[in-house]
């Protein structure tokens, strides 16, 4: 759970590291990730195995201050935590992954208008993606890249091709011409959870031609999600990083990357319960739509009024919430050519 930090120090200001500006600095919010690890518990109804406490221990009186750039937006808990494989085996149980998601279809309309026909997933985990882009694209050379091996030995038998070792020899063998680059490279909901995105990102652009395309997926920070701090699936060793629009921008200028394509998922019927009473105040549409209605109606609560319109919407057939923004952005850039 986040908590504030006591606010008797003045905050230095560090340069960010995705924009360079002087503007990194405590946000005043810190996580205790003992008692994060618990949470997780009580989601899960079990226990985490010892080695996984053990493996986190040693953090116990040592809070994770979340630092923010004012510039960018880009946000990471210090020092940084990140979840490792026996956190993730435990976690799965916990099934918030759809396989319906919204971003599949985004990143198979940019492929298509590239022209990617060698495409690789980074952070494939059991495939779901990879399967749905061969479903798509029957002809495409289409391979996976995860540090779960077990997963990555279940591609191969649906048709899909893998990569694999740790960014070190994924560099090596970037060097070495061991590869053969790809047209284009997905990185769906997996920066957040790297302890160096940009070495993790840097390393795989060494693996993608000129003129290839990069597809990255984060949750976005400046989205609706800033309105539940204390989401599990936001805070370490879950999520590490925080992802703005903004902060895509300064980091693609950076690497010399054109941005192509820059969206916001729309908002899933699923999410409206939790989502729309806290954007009822804003200037979206099912505010304008329905709450004047639900006001003659009697209703008086804000969680009446949304609850209304959610309800009427899946009446009415409607499933996403086109021009209201949800958890996920999108955004979609070119190498540099020559």
């Amino acid at each position: 759970m986040l908590s504030l930090l006591p606010q008797n120090k003045v905050a230095v200001l560090e340069r960010c590291p995705i924009c360079d500006k002087s503007a990194f600095s405590t946000s005043g919010a810190s996580v205790n990730i003992i008692d994060t690890l618990r949470r997780w518990e009580g989601v899960v109804g079990r226990p985490f195995p010892k080695e996984v406490w053990n493996a986190y221990s040693q953090h116990e009186y040592k809070p994770l201050t979340l630092k923010e750039c004012v510039e960018c937006g880009f946000g990471r808990f210090e020092p940084v935590v990140s979840g490792n494989a026996g956190f993730y085996e435990f976690i799965s149980a916990v099934d918030y992954y759809n396989e319906e998601k919204w971003e599949f279809g985004a990143a198979l309309s940019q492929l298509q208008i590239a022209g990617a026909n060698r495409i690789l997933d980074v952070g494939c985990g059991s495939g779901i993606f990879l399967d749905y882009l061969r479903r798509q694209m029957p002809d495409a050379q289409l391979f996976g890249y995860d540090l779960n091996a077990e997963l990555l030995a279940s591609l191969p038998a649906r048709g899909l091709s893998v990569l694999s070792g740790d960014l070190n020899q994924i560099k090596a063998k970037t060097q070495s011409g061991e590869v053969p680059p790809f047209d284009a490279i997905c990185m769906l909901q997996v920066l957040e959870h790297a302890n160096d995105p940009i070495d993790m990102l840097q390393t795989f652009l060494g693996l993608l031609r000129p003129g290839g395309l990069l597809i990255v997926t984060t949750p976005d920070a400046g989205g609706p999600i800033k309105n539940f701090p204390d989401a599990l699936t936001e805070l370490p060793p879950h999520h590490v990083t925080r992802w703005t629009e903004a902060t895509f921008e300064a980091l693609f200028k950076r690497l010399k990357l054109k941005m192509s394509s820059i969206q916001h998922e729309p908002l899933p019927d699923y999410l409206w319960d939790a989502y729309l009473p806290v954007m009822w105040d804003e200037p979206i549409w099912p505010t304008q739509i329905f709450d004047p209605l639900a006001r003659r109606l009697g209703m008086i609560t804000v969680g009446e009024r949304s609850g209304f319109a959610a309800k009427e919407m899946k009446e009415a057939g409607i499933r996403r919430l086109y021009g209201v923004p949800s958890h996920t952005i999108f955004v979609a850039a070119t190498s540099v050519c020559g």
